[in-house]
This record gives structure tokens, C-alpha cells and sequence, in this order.
């Protein structure tokens, strides 16, 4: 297996490839969140905007309000990120970081013995996302991990939702 690894790792170095970054790229992401992920590149920066759920994976229904649906508390959020990056290994792998800005809504329960009374709630406040995005030999899909966290300022002041996804992108 250590064979293997060290010479996976010195193909990245010894061959060059046409896998790159290119204009766009669509994809999703699994684990926090959950969502389908549109990226546009630019020279050294990308935007990332991405639309999926929030508070589904490191925190429980009762971390932030009562919730006692079926979801446990989960959210739509909504999560534009400004990125910088920088090539690695001939191209085949980039890193990047960059603030951002997220939306998210949700329902929870002011008294969780009672379900039909809920109230919707709006939140918003700073991200930060940092990752690795390797891309496929002449394939124009690309494989990331990401993490980061979103810190609440309205209208649970800082309030921390840890971020941790996995995912892939098709580029074009």
C-alpha cells in the first residue's frame, strides 16, 4: 500500500496532464452540507455559490432551538463564498480558502411537546471555506474535501456551525 501511495504521489509530479481548472464547474457535496455546488473561475479566485442543507451533520436538534420534527432542525441554506486558489502538482490539484456570506432557513419548535405550533427563522452571518480540489487525468471531473464553518450573528449571536463536505464537480 506504501508503494502504491508513493508512486501515485510522484505521478503528479513526473507527468503532465490537460486536467485543470476551467470556467465553471457544477457539482454537489455530501456531509455539511449537503448541496449542489456552482463554482465560476477565474485567473487565481473562483466564486462558489452553494444551495443545500444546513445543521444536519455535527450538531443535534436541541444545539440551537427546540425541534421535534422529523428533520431534527435541519435548514435550507443558501452560502456564496469568495475563493483564492493556488495550483499544485501540474495542475492536478488546487487549494483554496476565502470568506463568504450564508443565508439559512429553517423551522423549529418554541415548545417541543407541542407540534403544530412552529416558528420559521432566517439567519445569516459569516463562512470561511478552505479545501483540495484534485481533478482527473483528461476528465473533466474533480474531486473535493472541504471545510470551514459559519458563525451566526443574527439572530443567535455567535452561534458556530462546524462544516466538513466531500464532493464532486463536473468543470467545464
Amino acid at each position: 500500500m506504501k508503494k502504491y501511495f508513493v508512486v501515485v504521489i510522484l505521478s503528479f509530479f513526473a507527468f503532465e496532464t490537460q486536467a485543470q481548472t476551467q470556467k465553471w464547474a457544477v457539482g454537489f457535496e455530501v456531509g455539511e452540507p449537503f448541496a449542489l455546488s456552482i463554482r465560476k473561475y477565474g485567473d487565481r479566485n473562483a466564486l462558489d455559490v452553494s444551495i443545500g442543507t444546513y445543521t444536519s451533520l455535527f450538531k443535534s436538534r436541541d444545539t440551537y432551538k427546540n425541534s421535534n420534527d422529523k428533520l431534527g432542525g435541519i435548514g435550507v441554506a443558501f452560502n456564496a463564498t469568495y475563493l483564492w486558489y493556488a495550483p499544485m502538482f501540474n495542475e492536478r490539484m488546487i487549494a483554496y480558502i476565502g470568506p463568504g456570506v450564508q443565508i439559512n432557513s429553517r423551522r423549529y419548535f418554541p415548545d417541543k411537546n407541542v407540534k403544530d405550533v412552529y416558528t420559521s427563522n432566517i439567519s445569516t452571518g459569516p463562512s470561511v471555506t478552505g479545501g483540495l480540489e484534485f481533478f482527473f487525468a483528461s476528465k473533466p471531473t474533480s474531486f473535493f474535501v472541504e471545510g470551514g464553518g459559519y458563525i451566526e450573528l443574527i439572530p443567535k449571536i455567535f452561534y458556530f456551525n462546524p462544516n466538513l463536505s466531500i464532493g464532486l464537480r463536473h468543470n467545464f
